[in-house]
C-alpha cells in the first residue's frame, strides 16, 4: 500500500506512510517551490488529503488472466 497525492504542479508524490510523505512533500516544496509559504503544519494539512494506492502484484511469468482482455481480433 502506498500513500500518494498530487502537487499543484502536477507531480505525484508517493511514500509508504503519511510521515514519510510529509518528508517527501517538504523536500519537493523546498526544491521545486522555494517561495511556498507552507510550514510543517501546512504540509501536514496537505498530506491529510493523500489517497491510498493499492499496487497490483505482477505475475511471476508476466502472464495472467488479464492477458485475455482487449479488443476482439477481426
Amino acid at each position: 500500500m502506498v500513500r500518494a497525492l498530487r502537487c499543484g504542479c502536477g507531480r505525484r508524490l508517493e511514500a509508504g506512510d503519511d510521515e514519510e510523505l510529509v518528508g517527501r512533500v517538504a523536500g519537493h516544496l523546498r526544491h521545486e517551490h522555494p517561495s511556498s509559504a507552507l510550514d510543517e503544519g501546512g504540509v501536514r494539512a496537505f498530506v491529510s488529503h493523500a489517497y491510498t494506492l493499492d499496487r497490483a502484484a505482477p505475475y511471476d511469468d508476466g502472464e495472467g488472466p488479464d492477458e485475455e482482455f482487449g479488443p476482439e481480433p477481426y
